[in-house]
């Protein structure tokens, strides 16, 4: 059975920062931002050659009021495919991926993806994915129809008081 938290996500077409919003009733912003330029290895869900450019970020989404973690956020994103203006907020704002989207009007698709792996880091080998969360999900993020990110996410006990009380123990 899925619990309001997942059936929400899957039903909208809002970002993830809006939806988190909605549901916890403050701004979110990125905190703990972490980034590194790698390098993309094949077979990839974003469709890019072997030693292509990628951006990893890991970061996670806090109440701006509140200062609680409500989501640790892994993404892989392919700069070269995202606007300048899009790679430069990321870098010196604290503002969400999912904000950043909006504000500079980029329209996007959503595709769920398997994993991730609740037991190591999507993106970051020394840093270890949350033990605790209420859902972890992948997916891919399409802009007209090219991939431009994997976004793994893990959704934080923080979240839990947000739930009614029949859907606190469907963990």
């Amino acid at each position: 059975m899925r619990s309001h938290l997942e059936s929400g996500l899957a039903q909208t077409d809002k970002t993830v920062t809006a939806f988190l919003e909605q549901l916890v009733g403050e701004p979110v912003d990125a905190h703990e931002r972490r980034h590194v330029m790698t390098r993309a290895v094949t077979p990839n869900f974003l469709d890019v050659g072997d030693g292509h450019p990628l951006l990893g970020r890991s970061a996670v989404l806090t109440g701006r009021k509140s200062a609680q973690p409500y989501v640790h956020v892994e993404s892989l994103l392919v700069p070269s495919r995202l606007p300048a203006d899009f790679c430069r907020q990321l870098e010196t704002s604290s503002d969400t991926i999912g904000r950043i989207l909006t504000t500079e009007g980029i329209g996007f698709t959503r595709s769920p993806l398997p994993g991730p792996d609740r037991h190591r880091a999507f993106v970051f080998g020394d840093v270890r994915a949350p033990e605790e969360h209420l859902l972890a999900r992948t997916c891919r993020v399409d802009v007209g129809g090219v991939p431009v990110m994997v976004i793994a996410e893990w959704f934080l006990p923080a979240l839990e008081s947000f739930l009614s009380p029949s859907e606190r123990g469907m963990r």
